[in-house]
Parts: structure tokens; C-alpha cells; sequence
């Protein structure tokens, strides 16, 4: 332990690059004590549950869409894309997710369990308009992320999750553009519950609110969950 405590308090910062090098997930090969002993000495963060950085890397879009890809492992392909709740954590707007959320285009069978977090599959859209990339890991974009809170999430979760979107000047995706979307969605389940949710927040919204940085509600997030 005290020889892996060297090793962190010596490395250098990691590049993005670099970050699939470091991360570390409990059991391969040191054990949760082990990690959250590091943890409390301020060595190694908690990123998602299991899921560890030094804690000299910075806590970004692209590195949680590192980590989240790293767990997933061979799961994320391609053909897949990291969505609903997974990917509104991965854009700052929710807080650390229990398990990962995949998309595919076809149906694919659960995943097996293993020791890393729950792995969930559904099957969508995965053309390019529909997906952005963070750190090279593919992430469904905003907008496609906003739709399926709303139509998917609980509705107290979905409401928070999209006010922090709306709130995101960087993330441009404003409830007008969700309301917009979700209207044309004519055949898809669950229309009328997420058109009155969008339609409840625009009401709800001070005339005067400022859109401010999505910052703002990470340091609201709870921390990650175990």
C-alpha cells in the first residue's frame, strides 16, 4: 500500500490521454479498503462507483466519459453511445450515475453481471446526428440526451436533470428546443407525460432567470453514491 501511495504522490498530472492508463477499479487488482484509503489521503478520487482517478486529474466532460467508457469496457463499441442519465452526468447536468446507460442500435440481451457497475441496454438512434464525441468516447448529444430524460427519467429526477440543460449555455439546448422536439415525436411513448413536464418547466422559469454555467449545479450534484 505504502509503495502505491509513492506511486501516486510522485507521478506527474496525467494527460486526457493518458487517463485509461491510470484509472484504477476496485478488485483489479487492490481491493475497496485499499482505494479508499488512498482516497482519504487525497491521492485518488472517486469518479463513479468502483471507479478511481488521481486525484490530479481534472473532473471534465471528457474525462467522465473516459471513465464511464472504461468501465463499460467491450460493451461500448461503434455501434454504441453512452445515453440518458449516464450522459447528462458525463455533460455536468446529473449527478454521479448507479449504473451505465448504453444505447445500441438493435437490441442487444443484458450483460452479464460483474464486479463493476451495472451495465443498461436500449436500443435507439445511433446516427451521427444523434451522438457527440467527448474525449473521443461517444456520448449522445445534448438534445438527444434532454429527449430521453424526458420520456424515460422519473419525473422529479427528469425535471432537475433538464434544468440544469437549460441552464448550460455551453450545452445550447434550451426547454423551447426540447418542447420543439418532443412535439414532432408523434409516435413515440410516453409524448403527452414528457410534452407536459417541458411545458411545467417553461412556465416555472423566471422571466428574468440568466442562463448560467452548468457549474453551478455540479457543485449541487450529491457525491457519488456507494
Amino acid at each position: 500500500m505504502e509503495k502505491l501511495s509513492n506511486q501516486y504522490r510522485q507521478s506527474a498530472p496525467p494527460q486526457s490521454a493518458d487517463i485509461a492508463q491510470h484509472l484504477v477499479i476496485v478488485g483489479e487488482p487492490f481491493t475497496r479498503n485499499e482505494l479508499q484509503a488512498l482516497r482519504l489521503r487525497g491521492l485518488l478520487r472517486e469518479v463513479l462507483p468502483g471507479a478511481y482517478l488521481p486525484g490530479s486529474i481534472a473532473d471534465e466532460g471528457a474525462t467522465r466519459a473516459k471513465v464511464a467508457a472504461g468501465v463499460a469496457g467491450s460493451y461500448l463499441n461503434e455501434d454504441s453511445a453512452l445515453c440518458k442519465r449516464t450522459a447528462a452526468w458525463i455533460y455536468g447536468c446529473a449527478p454521479s450515475p448507479t449504473e451505465i446507460e448504453i444505447v445500441v442500435p438493435r437490441y442487444h440481451r443484458p450483460c452479464p453481471p460483474t464486479s463493476r457497475m451495472i451495465l443498461r441496454m436500449s436500443e435507439g438512434p445511433t446516427g451521427e446526428e444523434h451522438i457527440s464525441r467527448l474525449g473521443g468516447v461517444k456520448v449522445t448529444s445534448p438534445l438527444r440526451t434532454a429527449l430521453d430524460i424526458a420520456f424515460s427519467s422519473q419525473l422529479e429526477q427528469a425535471a432537475q436533470i433538464l434544468e440544469a440543460i437549460d441552464a448550460s449555455a455551453k450545452l445550447n439546448c434550451s426547454f423551447t428546443k426540447i418542447e420543439h422536439q418532443i412535439a414532432l415525436a408523434a409516435r413515440r411513448p410516453g409524448r403527452i407525460r414528457a410534452l407536459a413536464l417541458v411545458r411545467r418547466l417553461i412556465a416555472e422559469k423566471p422571466a428574468h432567470q440568466d442562463r448560467e454555467d452548468v457549474r453551478g449545479y455540479e457543485r449541487r450534484c450529491p457525491p457519488v453514491v456507494r
